[in-house]
């Protein structure tokens, strides 16, 4: 084999100088696209794995965490919640419309090998300024999308984010999450336990589509590339998965499967050595047993990513009830091999092998790198002049800005409601799920700071956690775990790996102190194009639940008269990194001033102080403040006709970001009741107003209402457009 060939496969001459060493002999062009596969950054996370292994990962209530297909954490009576976020940037650049699709798809799949039932997804991403029809292709692309797979198999889209900024112009982020729910007493795992059992393909034919998917994620673009990657991206067919996930499920639960794994990224190979690994067992697998939909070499085979397929161990006794049941959803089984005894991947075709590798080499010898990384410089204190800033200005750059508009543009496209189960829609600070036949709830969000982060790796990160844990305690859901999408650009440059550390080191801190696990995640690096890095984009997705419906509180308006407060302290204008970007004073990422220290004590005592306060009925509704301040938090609440009266000293903390964020309504009887509370127990807060009807007031200048309200629920679709 020529070094470029070595080179073409994603591996460094020194990595196959190793995998040569240890095996003694030439390897198969197969086994070159084994490792390729295998040892990626997508794979085996070679770069983040020394990180990742610092982070909290369980409590009490943490039933499984990093290393299966999804995370479970323990709702009480029998009931569990699998949840993931995993990423499909690259793919989605080069075709939005099948590269967001298959990221739902996939990730579907990765809750229901859990034994989970899916029940909602969300969604984080990001693109480019808008004024160009490249990221109006690929925003059009990825929501109708995302839109078009969730919808044809009917799991409803509860929540998510979308951003937009320069710095995503050649590298849109896609990140899918979802969840399920499962019985404590029916959770499914990947590992085979019966050597002998029988190794079973479930799912469509095997195709073309996806080859190096996997280590094409994991390279960095020029825009020359886009051609030459298209094969790469997978083809999606969302009836198909819902046919799989029927089945599967009806083959979980009558007991006919002892392991199952999602042919995922690397597709038969990645699934059939995580399995051996996971069961410490070998796989001898025949390759032309495997279903196609068009003549394919043991290369392709193995290689191919086409989408809702799954590998599954059963006993052989169980075949001819296997078949029938997966027969009754018009699904391809077909026996292909079998668990051995020998600890090695054995792939053969025409009687012949073409594979055969020990597990462990592929799996506990892959590479673990300690990249090189820097440490961001100190920051100088600057002072900026906004005194030119007036209300009506900082209103206008706002209402001028994507990010600050309402995104139901976005969100309409995707069915929030189907399965009669959501109780919070997308566009709020979280979404809502019931448990069917239950008073339970789960809450959800996605979020992240890329500018926060930019600044201080590190302290961007715990802003980062505590405004997903914020946007659920303003809901009354208790946060419980996270799992995370970690997207950065190339770890090879070491100021890139310098926020990459810092992040996960933030992830730690903040992560631990809120009793918040990572049980799931997944790493997506190198996502610059033309040598041009994205922002860091560490995303967090955090689950909490409330086990009583009634005790959900409202983010919008209820009641004109209410008294509306304000809770925590404003950031000031010299330390609101949005505030000065966004009110147009400075983009330059070396002017910004260091970020302000975040009391995480601060925090939980806010958060639990809400959560007393909605326990008992005295906060009519909630929402948290972080980006546009105290403004967007208000206009964001605007329900009916409900608007708002309200006097600041300071018009500058309208719009500032806030530590411990929050705005409240109260019933005016009720008002010295929560303040008292509030007062006893040091939390910061200040009775700034009042909800009115078909009013906007703030320090005595009257607004037209409904222009305001107009330009927030419509502007988005103009700027598109």
């Amino acid at each position: 084999m020529n070094d470029e060939l070595i080179l073409q496969h994603g591996l460094t001459l020194n990595e196959f100088q190793i995998i040569k060493d240890y095996l003694k002999r030439d390897l198969t062009m197969e086994e070159l696209g084994i490792f390729s596969a295998m040892w990626n950054e997508h794979c085996c996370y070679k770069t983040s794995k020394k990180w990742l292994k610092k982070l909290p990962t369980n409590n009490d209530v943490v039933i499984q965490g990093p290393g299966e297909n999804a995370g479970i954490i323990d709702l009480e009576d029998n009931d569990g919640v699998a949840f993931k976020i995993e990423s499909h940037n690259h793919p989605s650049y080069i075709e939005p419309f099948n590269g967001s699709a298959t990221g739902v798809g996939g990730i579907l799949r990765d809750i229901f090998t859990m034994g989970a039932r899916p029940i909602a997804t969300l969604d984080s991403i990001r693109f480019g300024e808008i004024n160009t029809d490249k990221t109006k292709y690929l925003l059009n692309g990825v929501v109708h999308g995302i839109g078009h797979y969730g919808n044809c198999i009917g799991i409803p889209n509860i929540g998510g984010e979308s951003e937009f900024d320069s710095t995503y112009d050649f590298n849109n982020l896609v990140n899918a999450m979802a969840i399920g729910h499962v019985k404590k007493d029916a959770i499914f795992y990947s590992k085979p336990k019966t050597i002998g059992g029988l190794i079973v393909y479930i799912g469509s034919k095997t195709g073309k589509d996806g080859i190096h998917g996997a280590s094409m994620a994991s390279d960095v673009f020029s825009e020359n590339d886009e051609d030459d990657k298209r094969p790469s991206v997978q083809v999606g067919d969302p009836f198909m998965e819902k046919l799989l996930m029927e089945g599967c499920l009806e083959l979980m639960s009558s007991g006919l499967i002892e392991s199952m794994q999602d042919m995922g990224a690397a597709g038969i190979t990645s699934s059939s050595v995580e399995m051996a690994s996971k069961g410490n067992v070998g796989v001898l697998i025949d390759l032309d047993k495997i279903p196609l939909r068009q003549p394919l070499s043991p290369y392709e085979i193995l290689l191919s990513e086409s989408q809702e397929r799954m590998l599954a161990v059963i006993e052989k006794d169980n075949d001819t009830k296997v078949r029938e049941i997966l027969k009754k959803w018009q699904i391809d089984y077909e026996v292909i091999g079998e668990i051995t005894d020998s600890k090695n991947v054995v792939f053969t075709s025409k009687n012949k092998q073409v594979v055969n590798l020990p597990v462990n080499i592929i799996v506990d010898d892959a590479p673990e790198y300690d990249r090189e990384f820097y440490l961001p410089r100190k920051r100088n204190k600057k002072d900026f002049d906004c005194t030119h800033l007036n209300l009506e200005k900082m209103i206008n750059n706002l209402f001028d800005n994507l990010n600050y508009l309402d995104k139901s543009w976005i969100y309409n496209q995707y069915d929030s409601t189907v399965m009669g189960d959501t109780v919070k829609e997308p566009g709020q600070s979280t979404g809502i799920i019931k448990l069917h036949d239950s008073q339970k709830v789960i809450g959800a969000t996605t979020d992240c700071n890329p500018l926060y982060i930019r600044i201080n790796p590190e302290l961007g990160m715990i802003y980062t956690v505590v405004e997903a844990y914020r946007n659920l305690i303003s809901s009354n859901i208790k946060p419980i775990a996270i799992t995370n999408n970690l997207n950065f650009a190339s770890p090879l440059d070491p100021n890139i790996m310098g926020e990459i550390v810092l992040s996960i080191n933030g992830l730690k801190k903040s992560a631990s102190k809120l009793n918040t696990p990572i049980v799931s995640g997944n790493v997506s690096l190198y996502n610059q194009t033309n040598d041009l890095p994205i922002n860091p984009t560490p995303v967090i997705g955090m689950v909490g639940s409330n086990l009583n419906i009634n005790k959900i509180i409202s983010n919008k308006f209820q009641n004109d008269g209410d008294i509306i407060v304000s809770i925590g302290e404003s950031l000031g204008y010299l330390n609101s990194p949005y505030f000065l970007k966004d009110q147009k004073i400075t983009r330059e990422i070396n002017s910004f001033n260091e970020l302000e220290d975040i009391d995480l004590e601060n925090e939980i005592l806010t958060a639990n102080s809400i959560m007393y306060l909605a326990d008992n009925k005295l906060i009519q509704s909630c929402n948290d403040v972080f980006r546009g301040g105290i403004f967007m938090s208000l206009i964001k609440m605007i329900e009916k006709d409900y608007g708002f009266t309200v006097e600041l000293p300071n018009k500058f903390d309208l719009f500032c970001e806030y530590r411990a964020g929050y705005i409240i309504t109260v019933k005016e009887d009720e008002l010295s009741k929560v303040c008292n509370y509030l007062s006893k127990n040091n939390v910061s807060h200040s009775n700034i107003g009042l909800v009115s009807n078909e009013t906007i007031k703030i320090n005595s200048k009257v607004f037209d209402y409904f222009e305001i309200k107009g330009k927030y629920l419509d502007n988005f679709e103009k700027i598109i457009n």
